[in-house]
């Protein structure tokens, strides 16, 4: 192979990057419908809302599904069909006009063509490409979503706005086939051995050496482990279930800020569009500290980098807890820390479950793990939401989710096992 040859692998990021654009866009322009639907339909807020409540669900749910499509027909094949029922849960959703549509189209179809094109199927994508520099390629994939909010829920509102909010599906309907369906078919690809590469761009005979017997001593015995990870052997071991409720209470609690930050800000007595600002900045330092701690996870071990990442999202949240209409401060020390520390789950999650789970059953491990974030990110709104209304502001809440981010560490932490840990050729660690 050409020393000189680009390296495959991190044109999969570019196309990664781009297909998480599209698709948290999508994911993200639910709040502009919600205010157009229950505006025409007249709707109550639960039961519309509900609907997303569905589509996180049955995201989660559907991964499973999609995980074993991965493992068998490859990205190539997966990434353009689940485009096509993206736009078609789209369409369809142009046309409702009960509640009842509404939940089947873009509460179950959208949400399983999104399963197919999204967070979950980047990470099962990435970890076949890299290894010595995994967190960095998918914290740089996963900074797309910060962008996808920027970009494309704004451009909805904008056409809801001047034309309708069925143009609207239209559009993203269209723009879907047009982009994510021609870019996957083109240029996506299902490993590096399929083109003559290797994970990380290493030359074949850098493989050979570190193939050695001595290569391969670090330390700890590997004679309990699997030689190959199967969705039964993975959920016999106890480094699965501590994986598993890490991404139970992660989403919990970033969700449950999320999604409910922008009420927050204005009961403390500050304006809708400041709340929307900062929202918006909470997701520009989102894609920051997936890049940041990505990198990191690499360089110094992915327990520590998510300790440290969770650790500015507490921060964060504290100073949300603290905020007062006097100390407007501390409505950016929300944002940047918060939002800086929430982006550390999204590279870090996927790296760690493939450090340990990593071979040609992958996708279906990832996919029952990734049931998690649905059941963590659903009962983390309607947790909050419910609080409020029992108590009328979010101050247990917020104690619930400080609560969740310590739990969260400590199981992340528990995930590891000292006999996977492994030092890669550049001397990055893995646990």
């Amino acid at each position: 192979m050409n020393k000189n040859r680009l390296f495959y692998g991190w044109v999969i990021v570019g196309v990664s990057f781009f297909n998480l654009l599209i698709i948290s866009g999508i994911w993200y322009s639910f709040s502009v419908f919600f205010v157009a639907l229950i505006r025409e339909f007249g709707w109550s807020r639960a039961a519309t809302a509900g609907v997303f409540s569905s589509f996180m669900l049955v995201h989660s749910l559907a991964a499973v599904i999609v995980g074993s499509f991965f493992d068998r027909f490859g990205a190539r094949i997966v990434i353009p069909f689940g485009g096509c029922v993206v736009a078609l849960g789209l369409f369809a959703s142009s046309r409702i006009n009960e509640l009842w549509q509404f939940y089947m189209w873009y509460g179950v179809v959208t949400s399983v063509g999104v399963s197919a094109v999204g967070f979950i199927a980047h990470g099962m994508i990435l970890p076949k490409w890299f290894d010595r520099k995994r967190g960095l390629a998918i914290g740089i994939a996963m900074a797309g979503i910060g962008f996808g909010m920027q970009i494309l829920v704004p451009s909805t509102q904008f056409v809801i706005d001047h034309f309708s909010w069925r143009t609207a599906y239209y559009f993203l309907a269209g723009f879907v086939l047009i982009t994510i369906v021609p870019l996957n078919i083109f240029l996506q690809r299902n490993n590096p051995q399929e083109i003559g590469q290797h994970v990380d761009g290493t030359r074949a005979e850098e493989l050979v050496k570190n193939a050695s017997p001595e290569a391969g001593k670090t330390g700890g015995s590997e004679e309990s482990l699997p030689k190959i990870w199967t969705i039964h052997s993975a959920l016999r071991s106890k480094q699965f279930w501590f994986l598993f409720f890490a991404f139970v209470f992660t989403p919990l609690a970033v969700q449950g800020t999320l999604i409910h930050q922008v009420a927050s800000v204005v009961d403390r007595g500050f304006t809708a569009i400041q709340g929307a600002f900062f929202f918006g900045l909470a997701g520009i330092m989102g894609s920051v500290g997936k890049i940041f701690f990505g990198w990191l996870s690499d360089k110094i071990g992915r327990g520590k980098a998510f300790g440290i990442g969770l650790g500015c999202a507490f921060l964060g949240v504290l100073s949300l807890m603290q905020l007062r209409l006097n100390c407007p401060f501390l409505l950016y020390g929300y944002a940047l820390l918060f939002g800086l520390g929430y982006g550390s789950s999204a590279p870090i999650f996927p790296s760690r479950a493939a450090d340990l789970f990593m071979g040609p059953h992958f996708g279906k491990i990832l996919g029952v793990l990734s049931i998690a974030l649905g059941i963590g990110g659903a009962f983390g709104v309607w947790l909050s939401g419910k609080i409020y209304d029992v108590t009328t502001n979010y101050n247990v809440s917020f104690i619930i989710v400080l609560i969740s981010f310590i739990l969260a560490i400590i199981l992340f932490q528990r995930s590891g096992v000292r006999a996977m840990r492994k030092k890669a050729p550049d001397g990055s660690l893995r646990g």
